[in-house]
C-alpha cells in the first residue's frame, strides 16, 4: 500500500473488524437472465460481486447477530433490468452478490471495500470512500474507459497506469464494446486483468 493510501486508510474508518463467531446470515435470490443490466445502491460494508449461476441473482449477507435487525436487502428483477438495494449496520456488514457472468453493472456504494470478479460487461462504479478491486479481464473488451480518485491511489495494470496523490485520473478509447467508469473520492482503485 502506498504512502498516500496509508494516510487515507488512517483517516478513514470504513469497515469494522472481521465478524465475531456469533454471526447472523441471510440470502435473497431472484431469477434473472444473462446479458442484462443490474443497478445497485449499496450501504457501507464489505462487498464481493462475482459471477454465479447464469439464471439468477443471489445476495448473501452476514453481520453480527445483535445487528441483524438493521439489515435490509431487496432484489427486484423487472424485464431486462434488476435493482439491488442494501441497508445495514456501518460495521461488520459483509455481502456477496452473485450475478450471471455477462451482466452490465451500475454500482453506487457509500463506503467500504468492493471487489468485482468474473463479470464481463459494462461497469459504472462510484464510491465515496474505500478500496475498489475490479477485474477487467481484457483491456480490449472496453471502448470507453475512465477512472478517477480525488485522494488516493489508482492502479490500472491492464492499461499501464499507476498514479497516487490528489486528483488522479485517466481515460482512453479502445476497440471494445463495453464501457468502464470508476469514480472514488478517497481510497484506492485497483483494476486487474
Amino acid at each position: 500500500m502506498g504512502r498516500c493510501a496509508q494516510v487515507v486508510a488512517a483517516l478513514l474508518v470504513v469497515v469494522g473488524v472481521p465478524l465475531p463467531a456469533a454471526a447472523q446470515r441471510g440470502t435473497v435470490e431472484e431469477v434473472f437472465a444473462p446479458g442484462q443490466r443490474v443497478r445497485m445502491d449499496l450501504s457501507a460494508g464489505g462487498y464481493t460481486i462475482r459471477a454465479g449461476r447464469d439464471d439468477r441473482i443471489r445476495v448473501e449477507w452476514s453481520t453480527r447477530e445483535d445487528e441483524a435487525d438493521r439489515v435490509r436487502v431487496k432484489v427486484v428483477a423487472n424485464g431486462p433490468e434488476a435493482t439491488i438495494v442494501t441497508r445495514g449496520p456501518k460495521n461488520h456488514f459483509r455481502v456477496v452478490i452473485e450475478l450471471p457472468s455477462r451482466t452490465d453493472l451500475m454500482t453506487r456504494l457509500s463506503a467500504g471495500d468492493l471487489r468485482i470478479r468474473g463479470i464481463s460487461g459494462s461497469k459504472d462504479v462510484s464510491v465515496w470512500a474505500g478500496e475498489l478491486d475490479i477485474d477487467v479481464a481484457r483491456a480490449d473488451d472496453y471502448g470507453s474507459v475512465s477512472a478517477s480518485v480525488t485522494v488516493g491511489e489508482l492502479s490500472a495494470d491492464p492499461f499501464g497506469i499507476t498514479k497516487g496523490g490528489f486528483f488522479r485520473s485517466f481515460s482512453r478509447q479502445g476497440p471494445g464494446r463495453h464501457t468502464l467508469r470508476v469514480r472514488l473520492t478517497a481510497g484506492e482503485i485497483r483494476l486487474r486483468d
